[in-house]
């Protein structure tokens, strides 16, 4: 179990999402009158590395929970996610269960479990490097919005594993194989596994096929081609965008650091696979 010892809160929002700031800011009433030190951040940007807390409560979607991952940068704290999105894959409460989430919270009965975080960087032609930025679902080169497909180049410690041709690569976590992988015929990883799944997107090839392996080395995607456009674009979490020319690389490596989730045990991914994609169900009968 994950017992909060001090009970110094960050709650994390979205200014831009209707009702938010009101809607923590009366929990924060609430958690307050309990003993705790509240710090409500609702500016989508702002780092969350420096702040002094022992916990992180973050109310939104999928996004906000990897947006909250990336900004508290090497400081990972134990992140309990309280779902406003739509799908709220990641996120361990829906916001109707809000109450019973925080009662868990302060009673010490949430289970932390960590998730594999990497870095993401450019690696130029001369061999520079851009700054690497942390991530925790996946990173997706792709084709520009119009123009024709791509060629990449994947590795792995040195060694060639495959030339894809099509509108892109996705390189995903077990904890991002559920996400945009998923969509495009990528397996379900289990999140506690260190490993990597490699799904291509719109691939000119048929035999091209989702390849997993595991994270050490972690693996590197040089943009062979572009058609017509000057560019690739990697993406990583859906939130940071890099433009790659011709002949770099996206280097993503394992980070030194793993996010703390807070949630239910285990097994509560599968029931969530279940109820939310309808994962491995039997249509009833009638």
């Amino acid at each position: 179990m994950a017992a909060i010892p001090h009970k110094r809160l960050l709650l994390v929002g979205d200014e831009r999402k209707g009702g938010s700031k009101a809607l923590i800011q009366h929990h924060a009433t609430w958690l307050t009158g309990r003993g705790c030190h509240c710090e409500i951040v609702m500016d989508r940007d702002s780092s969350l590395a420096e702040r002094d807390a022992d916990c992180v409560v973050v109310w939104g979607g999928d996004g906000s929970l990897l947006g909250a991952a990336r900004r508290m940068g090497l400081n990972q704290r134990p992140t309990l996610g309280i779902n406003r999105g739509r799908l709220g894959f990641l996120t361990s409460f829906e916001y109707e269960q809000t109450q019973q989430a925080l009662d868990m919270l302060l009673a010490g009965e949430l289970r932390e479990e960590t998730r594999l975080m990497y870095w993401c960087s450019l690696q130029g032609l001369d061999g520079s490097s851009s700054q690497p930025v942390l991530g925790l679902n996946d990173v997706v080169v792709s084709r520009a919005a119009v123009g024709g497909m791509i060629t990449l180049r994947a590795f792995r410690g040195g060694a060639e594993l495959a030339t894809y041709r099509g509108d892109g690569l996705i390189t995903a976590t077990a904890l991002g194989s559920t996400a945009y992988s998923l969509a495009a015929g990528g397996p379900v990883l289990a999140p506690d596994l260190e490993a990597l799944v490699l799904t291509p997107l719109a691939s000119h090839t048929l035999s091209s096929r989702p390849l997993v392996l595991p994270v050490d080395g972690g693996i590197e995607v040089e943009v062979v081609e572009t058609g017509a456009k000057k560019y690739a674009y990697a993406q990583i979490d859906g939130q940071v965008q890099m433009q790659v020319p011709v002949g770099a690389r996206v280097v993503m490596r394992p980070a030194e650091v793993r996010f703390r989730h807070l949630g239910l045990g285990p097994q509560h991914f599968f029931q969530v696979l279940r109820g939310k994609f309808g994962f491995a169900s039997v249509a009833k009968s009638t």
